[in-house]
Formats: structure tokens, C-alpha cells, sequence
């Protein structure tokens, strides 16, 4: 991280987890909307009593030190901006993910298979039983089923490439990544087949829902293929 200099306009762009693994993959960005935030900002530094009057109230919020941005919304635009009550908004939609947004796989000790973790994804504004439409950047070495156990149906899961198929999934050693889309499910359940992965590896999913923010979750998944 580092502080941009604020005495000048600075527009500083740069690409998220989510847009390298697109951009890795040969897709396009799809950049389709756009979030303000104020991290960093110290809003106990208005003054209403500054000698020179109004206009120099916020003076020392402006004059601070400009973050500069980083890929990762646990750092950065922790808190943004909603604009309550403009242009007659009334709510503004947007996924979270109860499981936080980086959740590891994590290798059972003196077992050469996984611990698997459930992805659940909830809607601001609640929405009673809301479903969501899942990416997974890279299902080489995984399986996915919905939260309970039960079978993601053929019609809910497409598998890009390389002719696999919900019941026949990628290993671990295929050469290339292979992308899964899983749509109108609550919640997923993902785990490693066993034995399969020689090596740590981290992957993204992209959460979506018609009207909604969309969220990203970087999964990461530990090497399997030892008892040690």
C-alpha cells in the first residue's frame, strides 16, 4: 500500500483478483458498475469552529493523505458509500458472504482427504430464500455440491471446456483452468477430491444476482495427497 499525493487529481485504476483471473482466462472485464467508498477518511477532523468560517470546515479531511488503491476489499473500500436518499434510491442491493470473503480447504490431519467449506451468500435487502449464481474460476481438483449434500442438478451446472460434466470433473493436473458456472442455488459446499492435490493452490468465486452487487470469494485449497 501506499499514499498518493492529494495535490493534484489522481485517478489511480487497477485490477481486482477477479479481473486477473478474467483477463488470465482471455475474457473480457464486463465492467458494468462501480462503487464509491471513504476508507481512510477521519471524519472526527471537521472543524464547525474553524476561524476561517464554513467554507474551511472539512479543510483537514481534504488535506489528508490519499490511500492508494489495493486489490483487496478487506483493506480497501471497507465502507462505502450509499448516497441514502439521492435521485429517490430507495435501497441499494448487494451481496455479502457469511463465511467471510477468503476461506481455506484445509487439508484433514494424517488423512489424504479435505475438510470441505460451505459458501453461503445472503442479500442486503434480505430476501427471503434467495438464490444466487456462483462462478468458479477454476474447478480443477473440486467438487461442489449445494449446502445440504444434496446434487446440483445438470440443468444448474455447466462446466466450460475440456468436455467435462458435473459427474465427471476435472483433476487437479489438467492442463488448463476450467471455469463452472452453478446457477439459482442458496448456498454451495466445496471440497477437494482426495488425493488429487499435489500442491496449495488459490482460486476465485464470483457470486452474482440479478439487480446485485456481485461478491468475490478467493478459496484456497491445501495440498491433499499425503498422509504427512
Amino acid at each position: 500500500m501506499g499514499i498518493l499525493d492529494n495535490d493534484t487529481v489522481i485517478v489511480d485504476a487497477i485490477l481486482t483478483k477477479l479481473g486477473r483471473q478474467k483477463l488470465a482466462n482471455g475474457e473480457p472485464l464486463g465492467i458494468s458498475q462501480y462503487a464509491f467508498g471513504d476508507t481512510g477518511v477521519d471524519y472526527t477532523l471537521y472543524n464547525a469552529d474553524h476561524p476561517s468560517g464554513s467554507s474551511a470546515y472539512g479543510t483537514a479531511i481534504t488535506s489528508l493523505p490519499m490511500l492508494e488503491a489495493v486489490p483487496d476489499d478487506n483493506v480497501f473500500l471497507r465502507f462505502k458509500l450509499y448516497g441514502e436518499g439521492e435521485r429517490n434510491v430507495q435501497n441499494f442491493s448487494f451481496i455479502t458472504v457469511t463465511s467471510g470473503t477468503s476461506v481455506t480447504i484445509s487439508k484433514i490431519a494424517g488423512e489424504t482427504e479435505s475438510n470441505p467449506v460451505t459458501i453461503l451468500p445472503t442479500i442486503f435487502p434480505s430476501v427471503q430464500g434467495a438464490r444466487f449464481d456462483f462462478k468458479i474460476l477454476d474447478m480443477r481438483g473440486l467438487t461442489v455440491t449445494q449446502a445440504n449434500g444434496n446434487a446440483i442438478g445438470d440443468n444448474n451446472f455447466q462446466i466450460q471446456g475440456g468436455g467435462f460434466s458435473r459427474t465427471n470433473l476435472p483433476p487437479f493436473d489438467h492442463p488448463d483452468p476450467i471455469i463452472a458456472n452453478i446457477s439459482n442455488v442458496r448456498a454451495i459446499l466445496v471440497n477437494a477430491l482426495p488425493q488429487q492435490i499435489t500442491s496449495q493452490r488459490s482460486i476465485g468465486i464470483e457470486i452474482s444476482r440479478d439487480g446485485a452487487a456481485s461478491a468475490f470469494v478467493t478459496l484456497t485449497i491445501e495440498a491433499n495427497n499425503t498422509t504427512a
